[in-house]
This record gives structure tokens, C-alpha cells and sequence, in this order.
């Protein structure tokens, strides 16, 4: 799927210098998030999980780590159940959902 996407997007042979960190950061991120999303941090909601919210960090993954909220509503586009948490992504999937390029789905 990585290659795929730039033999399709990639129009400069420079592009393709970035297929490493592509390949790496995926199992990096995945890794850092089932790490610290069940070790570190605080949790709002009492689950069956050791998943914990892990804002100190959650900034460099862009809202990835609001692991307690995701577990405990796990259909949300919008993972912030508390006024000061902030999902950096959640202003872009609005946009695109105005745009009419994604579809946010209202959950009950």
C-alpha cells in the first residue's frame, strides 16, 4: 500500500526518499500508542482495560493517545470527553466532512 501510494502520487524522483520512514513509522506509531496508551497517563473512564488517556505525549501523535476515551467510545471521530483535552485532528475530519470527502457518522 505505501508503494502504491507513490507510484500514484509521487511526481518528483526526490518523493520517493521519504518510502523509508513511511515503512517505519507505522509500526513505530502502533507500538507507541499500545505502549504508552496502556501504561502511562489517566484515565476518565473505568473500563476492563489497563488503556489510559497519555496527553504529555499525545501531541506527537495527534490525538492517537486518548486510548481510555477511545475504548470507551469507540465509534467517536472526536476521542476529548474533557473540556482541556484537544483532538488536532478532529478540525481537519470536519473539514473534510464539509468538504464532502469523508462522512462523520453520528454515533448514539
Amino acid at each position: 500500500a505505501y508503494i502504491m501510494f507513490y507510484v500514484i502520487f509521487a511526481t518528483q524522483w526526490w518523493m520517493w526518499l521519504f518510502l523509508p520512514f513511511h515503512f517505519f513509522m507505522g509500526p513505530i506509531q502502533g507500538a507507541v500508542v499500545n505502549w504508552a496508551g496502556h501504561k502511562y497517563g489517566y484515565r476518565n473512564f473505568d473500563e476492563d482495560d489497563h488503556s489510559k488517556n497519555t496527553l504529555f505525549i499525545d501531541f506527537l501523535l495527534l490525538g492517537e493517545l486518548f486510548q481510555n476515551n477511545h475504548h470507551h467510545y469507540a465509534a467517536r471521530s472526536n476521542f476529548p470527553t474533557k473540556w482541556w483535552e484537544f483532538d488536532p485532528v478532529y478540525p481537519v475530519i470536519k473539514l473534510l466532512d464539509k468538504l464532502r470527502i469523508v462522512n462523520i457518522v453520528k454515533t448514539a
